[in-house]
């Protein structure tokens, strides 16, 4: 398995791809995948039109982002493109339209996709030679809708799965996927990948369960948001929970974040806000009657020595996407240590690309505020 990646500032469509292709080393007919992670100042429907003009026999994917992230750092207003080069290693690609309506428009789609890429769809075995790339768009909320559909084609509910909700900058709340060419705001762009080398697909959480627990007695499971705790107003159950005041709490909510007991595990969903009738948004989903513990921020530095030795005692890595959320980006660089965790991972990779999202999946799961990553080896 062989991951270039190259970036280019420059801010017109024309000028960054013929910069991003000038500085690869192949030539375009031998790139199985090409992944591109740009910026929302670019016209995204012409940039995923020029670059699969550049790469047609590749399967192209491509999202918007929060902000990218490559060996020299976490940057913005970029694009980004990394490729897979790999003779054992077959992939197929689609796209979901639709997203948050009509999911299930796309099954056959998926079925085909699964059929050519040779993957057994129904064969509890058929993640260990094989795994999914997903970028969904973050504007309506479909994520899980999204990935339950995948599920229920797929038939196998451990297939590996790492996924990246696309992202924006600005006030403007538009996101964008694409396959092939082909552009959607409402739907995801899906990279299946066939392979003989080694792969790696692992969530990084940097929170821990801090023993304060809550019950969801009032929820609105679609437009995700907590009415009540234990039939108290929401927001002043949490501040309870701190031990502040309710405006005190308001700036706490990245550092404390919920987890949902998924699986027998804990996952993030991270606060979006409080409304004035104390409600509280959410970027993933609860449901009534389910139990939210609090969490607390521990050590991101720590946490990502123990995820990169994770990724090296299992394989020598050729390959690695990283899907980040925002919040995360946004924390590292109040805390100073951004460029710290970007050489823990230069010292771990080869070369790496990845973006800051505004949410992660993890097989089936959706939540917030963590690190998805998917590295493949020799």
């Amino acid at each position: 398995m062989e991951q270039e990646v190259v970036i280019s500032r420059k801010p017109d469509v024309a000028g960054a791809v013929a910069e991003l292709c000038g500085k690869l080393r192949r030539n375009p007919d031998s790139y199985q995948a090409v992944i591109f992670l740009a910026a929302i100042t670019y016209d995204f429907a012409l940039l995923s039109e020029k670059i699969k003009e550049r790469f047609p026999k590749a399967e192209v994917i491509g999202t918007s982002t929060a902000g990218e992230i490559t060996p020299d750092g976490f940057t913005n207003n970029s694009v980004v493109l990394t490729t897979m080069c790999d003779s054992s290693t077959k992939v197929k690609g689609f796209l979901v339209e639709h997203g948050s309506r009509y999911p299930v428009s796309s099954k056959a789609r998926i079925e085909s996709a699964i059929r050519e890429c040779g993957i057994r769809a129904n064969d509890a075995n058929s993640g260990k030679d094989a795994f999914a790339i997903a970028f969904i768009n973050g504007v309506f909320n479909a994520e899980e809708s999204i990935l339950t559909n995948f599920y229920s084609v797929v038939k196998n509910d451990y297939f590996p799965l790492a996924g990246g909700t696309a992202g924006f900058t600005g006030n403007d709340a538009k996101t964008f996927v694409s396959y092939n060419g082909k552009t959607t705001q409402d739907g995801a762009a899906f990279l299946l990948v066939k392979t003989k080398c080694k792969f790696d697909v692992r969530q990084e959480d940097i929170f821990n369960p801090t023993g304060k627990t809550m019950l969801v007695s009032e929820a609105d499971v679609v437009n995700r948001t907590i009415s009540k705790f234990d039939g108290k107003p929401a927001k002043s159950v949490y501040a309870s929970k701190l031990g502040v005041s309710e405006s005190e709490s308001e700036s706490m909510t990245f550092e404390n974040p919920f987890g949902r007991y998924l699986n027998g595990a804990l996952h993030i969903a991270a606060l979006a806000g409080f409304s004035p009738d104390k409600k509280i948004s959410l970027f993933a989903r609860v449901v009534p009657n389910s139990t939210l513990e609090l969490m607390h921020i521990g050590d991101p530095l720590q946490k990502c020595d123990e995820t990169c030795e994770g990724i090296r005692s299992v394989l020598h890595p050729k390959f690695t996407l990283l899907m980040t959320c925002i919040t995360r980006t946004l924390a590292f660089e109040r805390m100073r240590i951004s460029d710290k965790i970007i050489q823990k991972y230069k010292s771990t990779f080869p070369t790496f690309a990845g973006f800051s999202a505004y949410g992660e999946q993890l097989g089936r799961i959706h939540c917030n505020q963590t690190l998805v990553s998917v590295v493949i080896g020799d």
